[in-house]
């Protein structure tokens, strides 16, 4: 129902403010990502023995190879920065390992879903193909609704299918993220008013060719609703009962209704926090529960890879958001999140009511806690590497990837060039990388100090140096200096590291940046660390 590419504004900022001070006087928007997600095809290394029938079994993180310390550090900061959270849900190898509640909510409280209902809403449609009332995923738009009046057809929407829907590649005209959901301009906004929703979103004219793009619309999900209603002839929450809640033991959920009396499935889903696991321990082993398969294998695969990259750098499946080592997740607004986490045999649940003023932290609490907390993961389950353009990196799982030409120039090769990897989340971290040709004997403080001049002309970003040091990196002397900047409210902290590479003939400014309150000694471990990853021409 609400979006998901939170804060969208806030993320673009501080992007572009990262590019800016970090020597790039480029503009880059949060859509510009070239993150390419993992396949998420799930791959069970054994068969499941436990099943969670009347209630879920508990076990102590350190039985199922877990730091419980580091879990305890998640929820440490969790309350040190105010975030919102009602609840966090740590399910490992089958057996809840952490759980926490906060503002009132307990194990047995439902809570609101927002768009994480989408996912529920995309196995329902699973499901009635397994069970034989929907023929595949190619059917027409137009036949899976024949009752429908359609305004604006044309050959474009005739050749809607069913897939266009799940994987928000319809080719409508759909603005839910272009204007706020009170602007009368924003679609789902007069769909909320319209007299029937599925009619409402049938009824919008194309804009592209279907498969063409990906474009957030939960108008997508509403209409799944009303094709599930058509091809089984009674309503959703009867459906998922009898065929997803009961066989794997949810319990009372509460699910809301929009406009023409239809089920609210992109967005109307109240249960608990325990039930959400449950619908991804299901996900986790491929559809099938306890001996039964609920929903193909091959649906699951199909949900829980990228069909299309979005704008918020994550891939999207049937109504699932692909991240990096095989992680999808589904994602509702305030912080409505179900990670599954087939490497580590793991379902994550978080609920909150995190609002759109703060960089939400939830993947970061994902990959830099839950995720690191296992200690019987490979090392690439929370680390990886770069290695292109003679720059090689070793940097944490869940960052994105964006690779540039330098301003002024069309290309990004071996001379030139900028690597930007950044987390948003909670703490914001950006690591760039730039390099560029340059004559032997380069002084890299007078090189630093012209950019610095030349980005303050153009950007107007309020940067203050702090202090600087020397060191050697591969027999280079680095020379390293803090800086604090400010723009429209943003404020990050950071160090940059200038040297000549004599090998390769290139100068290279290395930097590193995170949220203000970081401490002089923390800021400089973590930007040491990184830096310490990192080689700018081959050792031999």
């Amino acid at each position: 129902m609400k979006k998901i590419v939170r804060n969208k504004n806030y993320l673009q900022n501080l992007a572009n403010i990262g590019l800016l001070i970090l020597f790039v006087l480029i503009i880059t928007a949060c859509s510009q990502t070239e993150t390419t997600p993992a396949n998420s095809t799930q791959q069970p290394t054994e068969e499941t023995t436990y099943w969670p029938a009347a209630g879920w079994s508990t076990s102590t993180p350190e039985e199922q190879d877990m730091d419980g310390e580091k879990l305890q550090q998640m929820m440490d900061l969790i309350d040190e920065q105010g975030f919102a959270y009602d609840s966090v849900v740590v399910v490992r190898n089958g057996h809840i390992v952490f759980e926490q509640y906060r503002n009132g909510y307990s194990q047995n409280r439902r809570h609101h879903l927002q768009s994480a209902t989408k996912s529920f809403s995309s196995m329902l449609i699973g499901i009635a193909i397994h069970e034989g009332f929907i023929g595949h995923v190619n059917e027409k738009l137009v036949d899976l609704l024949p009752e429908h009046p359609i305004a604006n057809m044309d050959a474009r929407k005739e050749n809607v299918t069913l897939e266009h829907l799940l994987t928000m590649s319809d080719g409508l005209d759909w603005h839910e993220l272009d204007y706020p959901y009170s602007d009368p301009r924003n679609t789902l906004g007069q769909m909320w008013v319209s007299d029937d929703a599925v009619q409402h979103v049938l009824d919008q004219p194309m804009v592209r060719e279907p498969g063409e793009a990906w474009v957030y619309n939960s108008g997508t999900s509403i209409l799944l609703g009303g094709i599930l209603e058509q091809a089984t002839d009674g309503d959703v929450l009867s459906f998922a009962r009898e065929y997803l809640f009961d066989p794997i033991g949810i319990g009372e959920v509460y699910w809301e209704k929009t406009t023409g009396n239809h089920y609210h499935t992109d967005g109307g889903l109240w249960m608990t926090p325990r039930d959400m696991a449950r619908f991804g321990y299901l996900m986790l082993n491929n559809g099938t529960w306890d001996g039964r398969e609920i929903v193909s294998p091959e649906w699951i695969e199909q949900s829980s890879q990228a069909h299309y990259l979005t704008s918020s750098g994550n891939g999207y499946g049937y109504q699932w958001w692909t991240m990096e080592h095989g992680i999808y997740a589904a994602r509702g607004h305030y912080e409505q999140n179900i990670y599954v986490i087939p490497q580590a045999d793991m379902v994550v649940v978080f609920t909150g009511a995190v609002p759109d003023d703060v960089l939400h932290p939830t993947d970061g609490l994902t990959y830099s806690y839950i995720l690191a907390a296992c200690n019987d993961l490979p090392e690439d389950a929370t680390r990886q590497e770069y290695d292109n353009y003679g720059i090689t990196i070793e940097y944490p799982a869940g960052f994105s990837i964006l690779e540039s030409p330098q301003p002024g120039t069309t290309s990004l090769d071996n001379s030139s060039g900028i690597l930007q990897l950044r987390l948003d989340s909670y703490p914001f971290e950006l690591i760039q990388v730039m390099w560029s040709e340059a004559e032997p004997g380069l002084d890299p403080l007078v090189y630093f100090d012209q950019v610095i001049e030349s980005m303050l002309q153009q950007s107007g970003v309020e940067y203050s140096p702090g202090t600087s040091w020397e060191s050697t990196m591969d027999r280079h002397k680095v020379i390293h200096q803090y800086f604090d900047f400010a723009d429209h409210g943003i404020q990050l902290r950071g160090v940059t590291g200038v040297w000549y590479c004599d090998e390769t003939g290139r100068v290279v400014a290395f930097s590193y940046a995170t949220n203000p309150e970081v401490s002089d000694q923390d800021l400089k471990t973590r930007y040491l660390e990184h830096l310490d990853s990192l080689a700018c021409h081959e050792v031999r």
